[in-house]
Formats: C-alpha cells, structure tokens, sequence
C-alpha cells in the first residue's frame, strides 16, 4: 500500500471515529431500551429521524443519527400562523370559524379529517384546523408570516446544522406558508424542535447545541412575544394531545405532553412530523419526529411513542 492510500485509509477511519464519537455523545440522557426501540424503528417502513434537547442545558441528541432531511413542515406551521395572528391582533381570541370538514378558499379546496365545528385560535391549533387557518390566512399576507417565521428561527442555522430551504421573498397569499405545503420553506427536525423550545420557555430557551460542540456559547436573543400568545400556543399544544391529532402520543397523561403535528406530501406519499415539549407544566425536554411514510397519526405519532416511553427522562 502506498503512503498516500495509508494516510487516506487512517483519514478516513479519523472521521468515522470522530462521527461514532458524536453519535454516542448524542446518545446522553437515553437508556438502552431507547435506543433499542428506535433502531427497531430503523428496520420498518416507518424508520424516520429523531432529535431531542434538554431545555436546562441546551444539548441536543441525535439518537437516530446525524443526518437531518430538510422536507415541508405541514401543519406544524400553524404554530408561527398562530403566533402572528395573535401576537398582531389579526383575530380575536374568542372569534370562531365553523368548520364544517370542508370550504374553498383562494380556489382551493381545503378539507379536514372530520367537522371540528365552531374552533377559535386555539382550539385550532390543537386541533389541526385547516379551515379556520385557510380563512385566517386571508389576513395574514406571507410577507408578515415570514417574518415570524424568521424570529422564530426557520431561516437559521441550529446545533451547526444548517437551515433548510427559507425563501428569499415570501408571496403575498400565505395559504400554503400557514398550511406548510410551500415548497420553497423547507426546515429540518431541529428548527421544529426549536418551535417547540420557544413555546416551552416563552421566547427564552437556552443556546441549542450538539454534544460534539464544546465550546462556550451566549445566551440566545430571547423572543418577545405577549403573555397571552404565548398561553395561546401553549395552550394550543396541549389540546393537541389531549384532544386533537396527537391524543394518541400519551393518552393517559402520563407524561403531560404539549406537541403539534404535521403531514404533508412528498412525491406520491405522505410523510409527517410531531414537535413537542414535556411536561407541559415545567418543561424539561423537546423533541422532534419525523417519518418518511404515513399522516402524523398513522407514522409519526406512534414512532414518538415508542421512544418517548422506552426510557426514563
């Protein structure tokens, strides 16, 4: 072997050692079953990615690995609708929208699994409302949600991992920014996750960063959003497990979860993901799923389950 394939061969083992190493640093914090149960989930169809913080010190594990898919966020947007039309007094707090399961909005037909009936802001966020954000998005114009989309970290870079595709001028009709079914505003697991840092500590989370960095950080720019948002989204959240499309993740309140789901399609399927923190009275913990195939119900709820519950945090 020559010298130059020597020294490519011991460069190469390098990386892998040093990618090993910030694997099982990611691995902090979770018991064996945990880890078990998702490599389990590698081996399905619903193999999907998983990342998670700790809210006190900020480190971020990466148990499913370290590579992070950049896909549409679904309805996990209607956090940042939620925060804008709120925060902007875009709607009343008790003003409802009757959904019916189905309406037309810009000449697209918006639908929802099922009748919600009459829902104001909160009640559809935790219940995944497309109708009411669909008529809601008609006053919310996709200049002024991207720019919460943007306080609230969409467009930057966590944990060194870079942003997922932000654009560089949003449109002016925002239906398809508030459903997160745009294609141009595409963020990876742990900008989500962020979403839910935000809500958990009212604007102030700690610095977000991967085991492997060890350098001093400074404390992030908190995000200054009223009181009453922010019990908006977090109330939101809640209902969203309790009652809405995560009520499966935890239906005995075990681990008083607060999360947001979302679905949306890629190619000729649906994948999904759920954010969310816990517990929801003194939260601790925030995670992120996503899954390749299946609704938020169907794929990522479940796999979340499977880890949140295989180990003690």
């Amino acid at each position: 072997m020559t010298a130059a394939k020597t020294m490519d061969a011991k460069s190469k083992e390098s990386v892998n050692c040093i990618g090993r190493r910030g694997f099982i640093r990611s691995l902090f914090g979770l018991t064996g079953t945990a880890v078990e149960a998702i490599k389990a989930q590698a081996s399905t169809e619903l193999a999907g990615e998983w990342v998670w913080g700790n809210l006190r010190t900020g480190q971020v594990g990466f148990p499913s690995g370290l590579t992070l898919r950049k896909q549409r966020p679904g309805s996990t947007m209607k956090i940042v609708a939620t925060a804008a039309l709120a925060e902007e007094g875009l709607v009343s707090p008790t003003e409802t929208v009757d959904c019916t399961g189905t309406t037309v909005v810009h000449h697209q037909k918006i639908t929802c699994q099922s009748a919600h009936g009459r829902v104001n802001l909160m009640h559809a966020l935790g219940k995944s409302c497309n109708i009411y954000f669909a008529h809601m998005s008609a006053r919310l114009n996709g200049h002024l949600f991207g720019r919460y989309a943007e306080t609230m970290g969409l467009n930057s870079p966590i944990a060194k991992r870079a942003s997922g595709p932000f654009p560089a001028s949003f449109k002016d009709e925002s239906l398809f920014y508030v459903l997160g079914l745009a294609e141009d505003l595409q963020p990876n697991a742990l900008q989500l996750m962020r979403l839910s840092a935000l809500v958990a500590t009212q604007g102030k989370p700690p610095f977000l960063h991967s085991a492997e960095d060890l350098e001093d950080h400074e404390k992030p720019a908190p995000v200054t959003f009223s009181a009453s948002t922010w019990k908006t989204l977090s109330n939101g959240m809640r209902l969203c497990v309790t009652e809405g499309t995560a009520k499966k993740l935890d239906p005995e309140n075990h681990m008083h979860i607060a999360a947001k789901t979302g679905t949306a399609q890629h190619g000729t399927q649906l994948q999904s993901w759920i954010t969310g923190f816990f517990p929801y009275e003194e939260p601790h913990t925030v995670f992120c799923v996503w899954s390749p195939s299946g609704t938020s119900q169907d794929a990522a709820v479940p796999f979340a389950k499977k880890v949140l519950f295989s180990t003690t945090w």
